[in-house]
C-alpha cells in the first residue's frame, strides 16, 4: 500500500509508521505523526519538509503485525545471549 505525497501527489512506497520518507517523484521528504482523534482506524499527519502547507491526512489500516514484533524478539534476545557468551568466554580467556 503506498502513500500519496502531499506535494505532487505521486506514490511513495512505504508506511506512515517509519520516521522519515522520501518521494521517488519529486525526492522531497516527508514526515509522517499518528493523529489520535478517537478514531477506529488510524489517522496520519503527511506533511512535506520545509513546507508548511503541504499536509495530507491518510487513514492507515495496517498496524505493525504481532508476527513481526515476534520474530524482531526472536532474534534480538538470541543476539544478546550470544553476545553474553562470548563476553563471558573472552573474560576466562583473558586471564
Amino acid at each position: 500500500m503506498a502513500i500519496a505525497c502531499p506535494a505532487c501527489a505521486a506514490p511513495v512506497p512505504g508506511t506512515p509508521e517509519a520516521w522519515t520518507l522520501r518521494c521517488p517523484a519529486c525526492g522531497r521528504r516527508l514526515r509522517s505523526r499518528r493523529v489520535d482523534e478517537g478514531a477506529a482506524v488510524p489517522l496520519y499527519e503527511i506533511a512535506v519538509v520545509g513546507e508548511p502547507g503541504a499536509v495530507r491526512r491518510v487513514e492507515w489500516r495496517e498496524e505493525p503485525s504481532p508476527r513481526r514484533l515476534r520474530a524482531w524478539l526472536t532474534w534480538s534476545t538470541a543476539a544478546t545471549l550470544g553476545l553474553i557468551v562470548v563476553l563471558y568466554a573472552l573474560a576466562r580467556w583473558w586471564r
